[in-house]
Formats: structure tokens, C-alpha cells, sequence
């Protein structure tokens, strides 16, 4: 069977089966809090364009799409 390692906090790895049970009890409590805890990201909707002319055509697109809009209105269509 493959030997499988804890990173302990300083970094150190040591091998799960050379752990004491004190060991074992307290990595599975810190497992069990962990899990428990409920990470909250901010979904953040940025959307950036690399470069110059993509920007100009990103807008140039929308106002495109604003006047064509307003013509729609204009003309009654």
C-alpha cells in the first residue's frame, strides 16, 4: 500500500501510519471543523478586454445597439 503523509502546521510531513492516537484524534477534529465551516467568496463579474481596439469595438458594438434600439422606437417599428 501507498504510503500516505500529514503536512503538519511548521511544514513537516510525517507519516500517518508512525502517528500516536493523540495525533490521529486531533487531525480528525481539525478535518471535522474545517468541513464544518462555511467559506463565503464574493462572486466578483469583471470582465476586462486586452487591448485597445477590443474596447473600441466593445463599444462601438453597444452603441450600436443603443441607437439601433432607439431607432426601433423612433420609427415605431
Amino acid at each position: 500500500m501507498e504510503k500516505v503523509y500529514w503536512t503538519m502546521r511548521n511544514g513537516q510531513q510525517i507519516d500517518v501510519d508512525l502517528m500516536d492516537e493523540n495525533h490521529l484524534r486531533n487531525t480528525l477534529k481539525m478535518i471535522i471543523n474545517n468541513s464544518n465551516k462555511k467559506v463565503v467568496k464574493p462572486v466578483v463579474k469583471e470582465f476586462k478586454f486586452n487591448g485597445e481596439i477590443a474596447q473600441e469595438m466593445h463599444d462601438a458594438m453597444i452603441i450600436e445597439e443603443i441607437m439601433g434600439d432607439m431607432m426601433d422606437e423612433w420609427y415605431g417599428q
